[in-house]
């Protein structure tokens, strides 16, 4: 036979919120300075890459700015025990939209941009840049120049501080069915190829912040979970099923003491019902006596 122990109403507390340890929290510390690192990287790489040129449209550095202030959110909720839930949930957030950017930024870099420019004109040297000669390379002047081709020649327009390459150049409609043929606000034509190797570098860092960012995403949101989740305890769970069990008192429980012992003696008992245990004889004795009615006495003749 199993016994079952009685506690006090009340009394039970539940157990305290499990919480992630040492090492998993520090793995997580990790992951996420690296993940900011990363980030960091592609708002540095991505900005450098957008205002070299005003021909391309680079947005590596978008997916970059969120994903750095996700992981910024996440480093806070692992360094801090007091708003670790809110800030790993913020963290998560921003994450994800970061993960749907970097896929995002990825395609528009490195399809749309990295795979229509054409850099054989460029590494066979056949490319012209023109300056004006002034000393502001972003000054608005434009001007005609030759451009000849193996199939046909014309003029093309184009501005100061601007690497053209003929050969990409459709001298029928005018370089709108073309791929990139001309690169403004560049310095030199080296530079162009500079850029070319930074698009693609930034697809590739944008093609690793995504499985990053998922796997810090992962990461955090088992430590969120981990932080908050709390064991529901019943009181009559400790109760045994048999209820012929004998009932032993629980330790940890104080006795309750009457404030006055003898309190009951002045309230009389009725009938059928015997006095409380643990008061003298005389009380009960005094509660069940019944003296008999008062005789007046009278005088010996």
């Amino acid at each position: 036979m199993t016994a079952r122990t009685q506690g006090a109403t009340g009394r039970d507390k539940p157990e305290p919120k499990s919480r992630p340890s040492e090492a998993t929290v520090r793995r997580a510390l990790w992951l996420v300075l690296a993940m900011l690192s990363l980030s960091l990287l592609l708002v540095v790489l991505g900005v450098y890459s957008t205002t070299r040129t005003e021909s391309l449209n680079v947005s590596g550095h978008i997916s970059g700015v969120i994903l750095t202030l996700g992981s910024f959110l996440g480093l806070l909720g692992l360094l801090l025990e007091e708003n670790r839930k809110q800030l790993l949930t913020a963290a998560i957030l921003f994450l994800s939209f970061g993960i749907i950017s970097s896929f995002v930024c990825l395609v528009i870099d490195g399809v749309c941009v990295g795979l229509t420019m054409d850099m054989r004109p460029l590494k066979a040297q056949r490319c012209q840049y023109y300056s004006s000669g002034g000393s502001f390379v972003y000054e608005s002047f434009y001007t005609s120049v030759p451009c000849w081709s193996p199939t046909e020649s014309c003029s093309m327009t184009v501005k100061s501080g601007t690497c053209y390459c003929c050969d990409l150049y459709d001298c029928a409609n005018g370089g709108y069915l073309s791929s990139y043929y001309e690169f403004a606000g560049v310095r030199s034509c080296e530079e162009v190829l500079t850029l070319y190797i930074l698009i693609w570098t930034l697809a590739g860092l944008n093609l690793a912040a995504f499985f990053a960012g998922i796997l810090t995403t992962a990461v955090l949101g088992g430590i969120k979970d981990l932080r908050s989740r709390t064991p529901v305890i019943d009181p009559f769970e400790r109760t045994a099923s048999s209820p012929t069990a004998p009932l032993l008192t629980d330790p940890n429980t104080r006795p309750v003491h009457q404030l006055h012992p003898g309190a009951a003696m002045y309230l009389p008992a009725t009938e059928g019902t015997s006095a409380p245990q643990g008061f003298p004889w005389w009380s009960t004795r005094h509660s069940e006596s019944n003296p008999p009615p008062f005789a007046p006495l009278t005088g010996c003749a």
